[in-house]
């Protein structure tokens, strides 16, 4: 590759400009310009002239459209290092305003609220950026989409930046593609503005329609972890039946595989496999749930030894490999290639078999952050650059032509739930998706845990179902010799109020409500929060209503929730801290204090005749 050339595009609404570069003519700006979004600039640094063109418009929701196109108008490929765009504002962003940078994924990177000038390297969202001003409007700027590369929005300079790698991705002669779609707005209404953007990244990506996705039941995982005999299933099942009999869903997690990738094997000692295990779930009436790594193997596994090529290799030609040691055996990753045919033609078949063979109709696909070069080059940080089969597209692309084929072998009946996922390249392929991470029976998990969910509210019911995990309510007393020997697993001490504090957020958010104790264990107080979370329905949407008082860290979780069912609505009060609080529920319509003491919640059910949009407007903080 030659020395990497920076191209530059800089146009103002106000005096559009045609520029020449290497000859070739860049377009004005198109569309309808707004003089509050001067200055718009666009950099892009490649091996060769790159032609940049870009036009802002209003669209029907009141986002102004930000479209940006590179082309390669010459006669050699040229391959693309970074893309940045500066969006100044006609404001003064001074160090003192409050800005909240939107979750990214699972569990790593939670909403982060903060002022402007204290950033850190950790400043920044693949979602959006969203800055309060002093006069209590709203500057913001978000992704629609993530096909080819992952856009990280920022603010650096008193501007919003917003910049990705390139990732290799190489432009032949006479190709434009689009760099994603990136929307623009100014609001006096900060919940109104974030639904409208989950419902513009619906319409972006195709969804109009999320399957129904109220799961009870329970899991292997927590308890077990890879550990499970079929034996732990079927006597948590019968108590499960004796419990709740309304349950309708059991998932086998990890750990069924003899080696990570080969997922048509069954270790030995789960008799006639996982198909007998859903042969007996399905035959008690309930969906059978299977989860798998879609986008890792391991380098003892069969499929690596005899191919490969279907796996990423580093600058080097090596294969990548990532040996953890972990409480039960020493793990070896690979990580698939899913521009390689085979590769894609591989994990289809597997999905094929489960589904056809097994009779599985329920998938969770894990670890799929491990799909994507950034996650892969932060565990192995002697990986500068991948080679790839198809070197010329992003790894943005490979990751979303694996999707692609695990959607189309699950078909479209059956329900896909990602998981350990960066959200944005999973848009339009997955049902359900899980939105905060593992959890595990210990208090200090839960406020993580509710902020990582509910910081991505306005995606959950518009482009995925939102899953908040397992339900967990044990303490060392309830464990066997089976329980897990995983770090945080086993020898808890969670209190009762503690357990219920988990209980009630589960009961306001979250579609699939799985248990994942022992229930043959399980003291009967502990198994009656199983009965009280599945007494509730699943929620249609979930609002943190302060969300400008909480983000600050990762433990500092939302305190005031409300969920509605239909025309149904409930408010959740959760003091997350040690000492006693009151509460202002007024707008609920509730005179009275709601007084709580530390480590303790509570869930009221709305009796009056406001609707929901007008109880969120009453009680939520600007």
């Amino acid at each position: 590759m030659g020395p990497s050339l920076l191209f530059s595009l800089k146009t103002s609404p106000l005096k559009p400009l045609s520029l020449l570069f290497a000859g070739l003519l860049l377009a004005p700006m198109a569309g309808a310009a707004d003089s509050s979004w001067p200055d718009i600039q666009v950099e892009v640094k490649a091996d060769r002239p790159v032609a940049v063109e870009q036009s802002l418009k209003e669209e029907a929701d009141g986002f102004q459209r930000l479209a940006i196109t590179l082309s390669n108008q010459g006669k050699e490929p040229l391959t693309i290092e970074s893309i940045t765009v500066r969006i100044p504002g006609a404001e003064k962003l001074t160090d003192d305003l409050e800005v909240i940078y939107g979750s990214s994924c699972m569990g790593r990177t939670p909403l982060l609220r903060e002022n402007v000038g204290t950033q850190t390297k950790k400043s920044s969202s693949h979602m959006y950026e969203m800055l309060r001003l002093s006069d209590g409007k709203y500057l913001f700027a978000g992704s629609l989409s993530w096909r080819i590369f992952l856009p990280n929005f920022t603010l650096k300079d008193g501007a919003f930046e917003i910049w990705s790698h390139g990732e290799g991705k190489q432009l032949k002669p006479g190709q434009t593609i689009e760099y994603e779609q990136i929307v623009l707005k100014r609001s006096d209404d900060w919940l109104a503005l974030l639904n409208q953007f989950g419902a513009a990244i619906a319409s972006e990506n195709g969804i109009s329609k999320l399957k129904p996705a109220d799961y009870k039941g329970w899991a292997t995982w927590d308890y077990y972890g890879r550990v499970f005999t079929d034996q732990d299933i079927y006597k948590n099942m019968d108590a499960l039946n004796q419990l709740a009999p309304e349950a309708n869903m059991v998932q086998i997690d990890g750990g069924w595989w003899i080696e990570r990738g080969d997922y048509q094997t069954v270790r030995s000692d789960l008799p006639g496999g996982i198909k007998a295990i859903v042969s007996r779930i399905k035959s008690e009436g309930k969906t059978p749930g299977l989860h798998f790594d879609g986008f890792r193997g391991d380098a003892a596994s069969e499929i690596c030894q005899t191919h490969p090529e279907y796996f990423l290799h580093d600058q080097n030609g090596e294969m990548i490999v990532d040996v953890k040691e972990m409480a039960d055996r020493v793990m070896k990753y690979t990580y698939f290639d899913y521009s390689h045919p085979g590769a894609r033609a591989h994990i289809a078949e597997c999905i094929r078999n489960m589904k056809e063979n097994w009779g599985v109709t329920y998938f969770k696909v894990d670890f799929m952050r491990y799909g994507l070069e950034n996650d892969i080059k932060a565990r192995n940080k002697h990986v500068t650059s991948f080679k790839a089969h198809d070197p010329t597209i992003s790894g943005v692309e490979r990751f979303r032509l694996g999707m692609q084929a695990m959607r189309e072998a699950m078909g479209p009946d059956s329900y896909f739930l990602g998981c350990s996922a960066v959200f944005g390249p999973c848009i339009g392929f997955v049902d359900g998706m899980r939105t905060g991470g593992d959890i595990h029976p210990q208090y200090e998990a839960f406020p993580e845990r509710c902020l990582a969910n509910l910081g991505n509210f306005y995606l959950s019911g518009k482009v995925f179902n939102g899953d908040a995990d397992y339900l967990v309510f044990r303490e060392a007393a309830d464990e066997d010799a089976a329980v897990s020997q995983e770090q945080h697993k086993h020898g808890g001490s969670m209190t009762m109020n503690e357990a219920q504090m988990w209980a009630d957020f589960n009961k306001i958010y979250g579609t699939a409500r799985l248990h994942s104790d022992n229930l043959t264990t399980l003291r009967p107080e502990r198994q009656a929060l199983v009965q009280e979370v599945f007494a509730y329905p699943a929620m249609d949407e979930t609002v943190p209503l302060d969300i400008w008082q909480h983000g600050k860290a990762k433990g500092d979780g939302f305190e005031l929730l409300l969920a509605r069912k239909g025309k149904e609505a409930y408010l959740g009060v959760f003091n997350w801290g040690e000492t006693p609080k009151e509460y202002d529920v007024s707008g609920f319509g509730i005179a009275e204090p709601v007084k709580l003491e530390g480590r303790h919640s509570v869930i009221l059910k709305y009796e009056g005749n406001a609707s929901f949009a007008e109880l969120c407007e009453n009680l939520k903080s600007n």
